[in-house]
């Protein structure tokens, strides 16, 4: 006998046993982290948060309206059926629940079912300095910038808390620039700028996994030569496809002792010159010949090989890319500047000033 109430029995348990799972692994098993005490990873979805109360004794049904009309979720029958299965229906804690539009019916309950209140729900992009996640987070209203980044520089100093693996070969005076993943969070509004730090470290983790870590190995590469790269690939790309390409160009650079001359580099190295941040911002978009030319061992126009670390904070995706960079010959690449975002690839220099007079004359 078959009901059109209820979910095939199949899917009921396995909902069911995610759901028991807590409302943790909704927004971190994807993802493979597993956050800590007061943040979590957010679901990747996308918008401004919205803001829905739930008041003591409302019903699961008026709950699930509320969340429909508010845009959070697709339907309101599923979250109420869901509740039922779930013996929830009028056991769902009251106060002011932040989501993001198109939670899942079944994230939505789960953190309804575990009271997890008014988080502050930030997405990281990739490719930030530190200083730029921190001005977010404080934008946000998590932690102030300046608790952030000295919580941060506290941490790398002490190692406390922090992947020993991870960090095992990063310079003892280096900061925790690369280290800090890129994401979208959801953080507990008591959280403290440390438990931030520990959380987007804790992230990395996750995602550069032992097996990554002994494939870079078995390669030459050590962690942080990984993330120092995997920095300067984020900031030169605009198109995913093409990371595997990028990081191809400085592989093959770094084998042979060719300069890397990433723009990139330079950029992060004039944020140091006095003035330069609030002029240009950390990203000064157009490079003179002086800025090519200024003394940094973070400028590789000047100094061969890899920077002594991360420029910024890269994504996992330019991770694998330097990893497992596309097999190529080429050396070169330049702006197509046809509003693709895309690059022109190319092996020899009279091949590249071709392309640099084709594409940026």
């Amino acid at each position: 006998m078959t009901s059109t109430n209820l979910l095939p029995s199949v899917l009921v348990g396995a909902i069911l046993a995610l759901f028991l799972g807590g409302a943790a692994w909704v927004v971190a098993t994807a993802a493979g982290a597993v956050p800590r005490e007061g943040a979590q990873l957010a679901a990747g979805a996308e918008g401004e948060p919205v803001y829905v109360t739930v008041e003591d004794g409302d019903s699961a049904a008026s709950i699930a309206r509320r969340l429909e009309d508010a845009g959070v979720i697709d339907s309101a029958s599923t979250f109420e059926r869901l509740a039922k299965i779930t013996g929830r229906e009028r056991h769902l804690a009251a106060g002011e629940y932040e989501f993001l539009p198109g939670t899942s019916a079944l994230d939505a309950l789960a953190r309804i079912r575990d009271g997890l209140t008014a988080a502050r729900i930030v997405t990281l992009p990739e490719g930030l300095r530190m200083e730029e996640l921190a001005a977010l987070l404080e934008k946000r209203g998590v932690v102030p910038a300046a608790d952030f980044l000295a919580a941060a520089n506290a941490l790398a100093r002490s190692g406390t808390g922090l992947d020993a693996d991870l960090l095992a070969s990063r310079p003892a005076a280096a900061t925790l620039e690369g280290y800090l993943y890129p994401a979208t969070y959801s953080f507990s509004r008591k959280i403290t700028a440390e438990e931030a730090v520990l959380t987007m470290v804790d992230a990395l983790s996750q995602r550069l996994t032992p097996e990554l870590r002994e494939e870079a190995r078995a390669q030459g590469l050590s962690v942080h030569a990984v993330l120092t790269l995997a920095a300067i690939v984020e900031r030169e790309v605009v198109l995913p496809e093409e990371r595997p390409l990028v990081a191809s160009v400085y592989r093959n650079r770094l084998r042979i002792e060719m300069a890397l001359q990433a723009d990139p580099t330079v950029q992060y190295a004039i944020a140091a010159r006095p003035g330069s941040v609030v002029e240009f911002g950390y990203w000064k978009r157009e490079l003179s010949q002086q800025d090519l030319g200024f003394d940094s061992t973070y400028n590789t126009y000047t100094r061969r090989g890899l920077p002594p670390g991360p420029i910024a904070n890269p994504s996992i995706e330019s991770i694998v890319a330097v990893i497992r960079p596309a097999r190529t010959n080429n050396l070169y690449f330049v702006a197509r500047n046809d509003g693709s975002g895309g690059h022109a690839f190319s092996e020899t220099l009279d091949e590249h000033e071709r392309n640099v007079a084709r594409y940026q004359p």
